[in-house]
C-alpha cells in the first residue's frame, strides 16, 4: 500500500482547487471534515489500498501539498 501524505497547510482545498480529485484515476480524494489554518478543506484519502501509485495527484498539485511514496507489496520502500 502506498504512503500518501497530504500537507494540509499547503493545500488550497478540494472545493477551491480539486485538481487531485480530477487527476486521480480511482477518485480516492474527498474533502476532509476539518479546515486548515487558511480556511480551506484539504483532501482526505479514501480506500488507500486502491491507489495505483500513478502519482498524478503529486505531479499536478500546484501547491506541492501531496507526496506519494511507492511501496512494493510486503517489501518496504521501492527505490
Amino acid at each position: 500500500m502506498p504512503e500518501i501524505r497530504i500537507y494540509r497547510e499547503l493545500c488550497k482545498g478540494v472545493e477551491e482547487c480539486g485538481i487531485c480529485r480530477e487527476v486521480c484515476p480511482k477518485k480516492l480524494f474527498s474533502p476532509s471534515k476539518s479546515l486548515n489554518r487558511k480556511g480551506y478543506r484539504p483532501p482526505q484519502v479514501t480506500q488507500r489500498e486502491a491507489c495505483t501509485q500513478c502519482q498524478n495527484c503529486m505531479i499536478y498539485c500546484p501547491d506541492l501539498a501531496i507526496a506519494v511514496e511507492h511501496r512494493k507489496a510486503g517489501k518496504g520502500v521501492k527505490k
